[in-house]
């Protein structure tokens, strides 16, 4: 605005505005951030005004000249830095930055074009170095720095921007206070920056205020009220509300004042409990609401997207039947991968694998393979998949290895070359290349049965469709196992771990208060990775009484 002569024409003084922000830029370089930060948002509100309507300030032509302007000085940068930079990879930029990793020694070459452009054009430059960038899009991202993560004061030293992960008073001012589901924000950033699991900083939590929804109707409507069992009980405009786990508990509305129309006040739980008066305890909260929020969103950042339920279909008795196959032809894109769906519904699933070492019955990948081979024909469709990366972990047991592997799928219409994209995973443990086999295989059953929903009670620890177990076990090893079947102060079987989850899985079911005593189970042996088989034998003991209290309407203490 400054530098182009881009301020508003209505603006009384183009000179007194330039003069904020040179002392706005003494009171940074000086460290005097009230006065600085108090002159930005002058400086910014008045860019502001020019873009709106009702502001005597409006001025679009200078408005959007500034946003332009800013967008074509910093792509001239890019440009530069893509001309003479080998290793550079543009990260984002908009109008005021630009994001981006390079080799090292390639700095030199920036540092160069930077001082040109500086030189040349009158703005200045500012660097900063950071160590990672988590990113679902440009206004929604945390940036790690190099060096410590916390400062001196305990105060985390990486920077978010976006709705997903800001909250409090906004950096940019304008007096807008965003408290909304702040222990989701928290959990983001703590399972992203330092990898800890949102399960435990979401029930670590005991401060109720963190999980708060503010849920208001705004202006244009001249009531709200609550779905209570069913029925309309007013409230307030603006309400304190909670996830609960009550479900006669429902969404909140608000009445339109033009026309009385009805509508779900935007971004609530299914169940919400009003607490205006701050009556409520931690424990009157559904974390479970919560964490499924967080891995929703992290889901956002890796770009999986949602697996929508498939509709069922209703067949009515008067219908008359028939045995004509729908083709292709002449359908549209979205039309095929419809009657995608449609084909992969109607086949006749079976479970024609068995696991004897397991005790189970599963769909095989040949099934799969030829199933959705022949509903892409019917459905006049191409199947492409590709493996984006792979982490090799080895020696994860008895010389097995395991390999992790990420692909992006594409269904696409050979006709037009419309594509649909999917990202997914697969992993596989055995030995040598098998094991990326494994990973490839189960990677695009997993996408099938997910996408399609074809493998209903697919579970190896389902008590479905048991099959007798099969083993053998030489001679020679008898007299190992029996050892290491004495030895308590090793480590559990792959046997005992199972069970153990399968008895905390039961109490979940029959006692859902007991979330947090298994979240802990989960945490103090790291994912039910460090655990001996003594211990493992006393919390399945303690497991199961538990289970037969709350069978019997009792409350057991967890702690004991």
């Amino acid at each position: 605005m400054v530098k182009c002569g881009y301020t508003s024409r209505n603006i009384p003084s183009a000179e007194f505005y330039e003069k904020v922000y040179h002392d706005r830029l003494k009171a940074k370089k000086e460290g005097d951030k009230k006065t600085a930060n108090t002159l930005k948002l002058c400086l910014n509100t008045t860019y502001g005004a020019m873009l709106n309507k009702y502001n005597p300030l409006y001025d679009p032509l200078m408005g959007r000249s500034v946003c332009i302007s800013g967008q074509l000085f910093l792509t001239e940068l890019v440009m530069a830095y893509l001309r003479d930079c080998k290793t550079i990879k543009i990260i984002n930029f908009n109008t005021d930055g630009v994001m981006f990793s390079i080799d090292e020694d390639e700095m030199p070459k920036i540092y160069a074009i930077n001082e040109e452009w500086q030189q040349r054009t009158g703005f200045e430059l500012e660097e900063d170095k950071i160590k990672k960038i988590i990113q679902k899009d440009v206004n929604n991202y945390i940036m790690v720095p190099i060096g410590e993560l916390y400062d001196k004061d305990g105060k985390p030293r990486w920077k978010v921007k976006g709705g997903y992960l800001t909250y409090g008073i906004s950096a940019a001012g304008a007096w807008n206070i965003n408290n909304n589901a702040v222990i989701v924000k928290k959990a983001l950033a703590e399972y992203f920056v330092k990898g800890i699991p949102v399960e435990k900083t979401i029930n670590e939590c005991n401060d109720i205020f963190e999980f708060q929804f503010i849920a208001k109707a705004g202006t244009k409507y001249k009531e709200a009220y609550h779905l209570v069992n069913g029925e309309k009980i007013p409230v307030q405009k603006v309400n304190r509300v909670y996830a609960s786990k009550n479900p006669i508990y429902g969404k909140l509305h608000k009445v339109k004042a033009s026309d009385d129309s009805e509508a779900k006040i935007e971004s609530l739980p299914d169940h919400c409990i009003i607490d205006n008066d701050n009556k409520l305890t931690i424990d009157d909260v559904d974390k479970q609401f919560y964490i499924e929020m967080a891995h929703k969103r992290i889901n956002d950042f890796l770009g999986i997207k949602p697996i929508e339920e498939k509709k069922v279909r209703k067949k009515s008795m008067a219908t008359k039947k028939t045995t004509e196959t729908p083709t292709s032809e002449g359908m549209t894109f979205l039309q095929k991968l419809h009657y995608l769906q449609e084909f992969m519904g109607d086949f006749s699933w079976e479970k024609d694998g068995i696991n004897r070492y397991q005790s189970y019955k599963y769909i095989s990948e040949k099934q799969y393979k030829a199933n959705f081979k022949t509903a892409l024909k019917k459905a006049g469709l191409i199947w492409k998949m590709e493996t984006l990366n792979y982490e090799y972990i080895p020696d994860v047991s008895d010389k097995m290895h395991m390999v992790i592997c990420n692909f992006k799928g594409q269904i696409i219409d050979p006709e037009t070359g419309e594509r649909e994209e999917y990202l997914f995973s697969g992993s596989g443990a055995d030995n040598g290349d098998k094991a990326l086999y494994k990973a490839v295989t189960g990677g695009l059953k997993y996408f099938l049965a997910a996408n399609f929903n074809v493998a209903e009670d697919n579970d190896p620890e389902s008590d479905v469709d048991e099959v007798p177990k099969t083993t053998y076990t030489p001679p020679e090893k008898r007299e190992e196992i029996k050892e290491n079947l004495l030895d308590k102060a090793g480590p559990a079987t792959k046997m005992q771990i199972t069970s153990l989850k399968n008895a905390l899985k039961k109490l979940r079911e029959v006692d859902p208060s007991q979330e947090e005593f298994i979240a802990k189970i989960a945490e103090k042996t790291e994912n039910f990775t460090h655990i001996s088989k003594e211990s493992c034998e006393k919390i399945m003991i303690k497991v199961g009484e538990m289970i037969e209290a709350a069978k019997n309407g009792e409350k057991e203490d967890e702690n004991a």
